[in-house]
This record gives structure tokens, C-alpha cells and sequence, in this order.
């Protein structure tokens, strides 16, 4: 269950980065355009996990939840189930 936590966690933290350092906030074309080249690279560098869709999912994960404070003891409450 940690690993998932871990998880969680790091890619709030790159959904974050992304929307403050390097779309600084904005979107509209230029948004989309940076997210997929970045994207190509990041897939590169460290897989399929990287691809556009799921940076975007990052980035609106950011958004919805924007206080790490709230959100550390959220993710630690979360439940993790797979079948068996």
C-alpha cells in the first residue's frame, strides 16, 4: 500500500511542477503543445506512465487537490484493492 501512496504522491508532485513551472499557469494551444512534447520525452526517460493523457490526469490532480497538506493524510487513508 505505500508504493501506491508513493505513487500518488509523485505524480501530484508532476502534475504540479508542470502546472506552475512550466505552463505557469496557462493553457489553451500553447498547453497542449508543451505537455505532448514533453510527454515524448519523459516516456523516453521513464515509460508508458508518462504519456500525455496521464500527465494531464496529473495535472487536473494538481488542480483538484492544490494543498499538499489535505492531500498527504488523504492519500495515506486511500484503499488499495486488487482482485485476486
Amino acid at each position: 500500500m505505500a508504493v501506491y501512496s508513493a505513487l500518488t504522491l509523485t505524480y501530484w508532485q508532476v502534475g504540479k511542477r508542470i502546472n506552475q513551472e512550466v505552463l505557469h499557469g496557462e493553457r489553451a494551444e500553447y498547453g497542449k503543445r508543451v505537455v505532448e512534447l514533453l510527454a515524448n520525452e519523459l516516456v523516453l526517460l521513464y515509460g508508458k506512465s508518462f504519456a500525455a493523457r496521464n500527465l494531464r490526469r496529473m495535472m487536473q490532480f494538481s488542480e483538484v487537490f492544490p494543498d499538499f497538506e489535505i492531500l498527504s493524510p488523504l492519500v495515506s487513508q486511500l484503499i488499495w484493492t486488487h482482485g485476486d
